[in-house]
């Protein structure tokens, strides 16, 4: 399989699994990435018992199918033998409460693998970053901000900070948390909620809410020197080589792992 054509599966369990995350019982999304893949691989449309042989030769690039497991079989299971169980519960017709949420977890385990896999021979930043990133504009309210923070599970945001010199920064949950539960009450009124109906930029007019710095790399920076530069901020701002203005991604040692 083509390096592109690999990343890009890579990404498809993610999405998967991010689903999964959201929803025990989302099995189906799993499933419905490992099926995609297996056609792949083969060339043909046809049952997890067809794309069997192909996906697990796939997955022994990674030390997680086979090498891992036969170490610490206590605490993980060869793929093979996960496989099997995924394959055996896709086929029962119907899966809810309990048999659901158990196929949800075992299929996100096999795709972990698979990821594991694919990313064999990525070696640069392009390979790992999350591409088109959510990010904290200047005319939101600090409302969304926050919705989009809880609603992702994220504790940064990048936002384009055009105050002195203009660059890229990230506002952190701490940050909001701290700009919004230190709000005066002036005259009666709640000064929570007065900050939350601020914009980014209104707020930003107010040392109260704080900026992070970052540190910046374009998407052929090696994983080496990626991770050199992790050292300082909790996540890298990936910016096109040509215009630092226009931000292509973001990289935390998160999605290294």
């Amino acid at each position: 399989m083509e390096h592109d054509a690999a990343i890009y599966f890579r990404d498809q369990f993610r999405d998967a699994r991010a689903r999964a995350l959201h929803d025990a019982e989302a099995y189906q999304e799993v499933l419905f990435s490992i099926e995609r893949f297996g056609s792949a691989l083969t060339g043909t449309v046809g049952t997890l018992g067809t794309y069997k042989e192909k996906i697990i030769a796939r997955a022994k690039a990674s030390p997680l199918a086979e090498y891992v497991p036969s170490r610490h079989r206590d605490s993980h299971v060869p793929f093979s033998a996960l496989y099997e169980v995924v394959r055996d519960a896709r086929n029962d017709a119907l899966h809810q409460g309990a048999s659901a949420r158990h196929l949800t977890a075992h299929a996100t385990q096999l795709v972990l693998v698979l990821e594991d896999a694919l990313n064999e021979h990525a070696t640069n930043v392009g390979d790992y970053m999350m591409r088109d990133p959510l990010c904290a504009y200047p005319w939101q309210p600090i409302s969304l901000v926050r919705q989009q923070m809880l609603a992702n599970n994220f504790s940064y945001l990048p936002i384009w900070d055009e105050r002195e010199e203009p660059t890229w920064r990230l506002v952190s949950d701490r940050a909001v948390a701290e700009y919004l539960r230190s709000a005066p009450s002036k005259n009666g009124r709640d000064g929570r909620k007065e900050r939350l109906a601020k914009t980014v930029e209104e707020a930003l007019t107010s040392p109260d809410l704080a900026l992070s710095d970052v540190r910046y790399c374009n998407s052929k920076t090696a994983i080496e020197e990626a991770l050199e530069l992790l050292g300082g901020p909790p996540m890298l701002v990936v910016v096109d080589r040509d215009n630092h203005k226009r931000l292509v991604g973001v990289l935390t040692p998160f999605d290294l792992l």
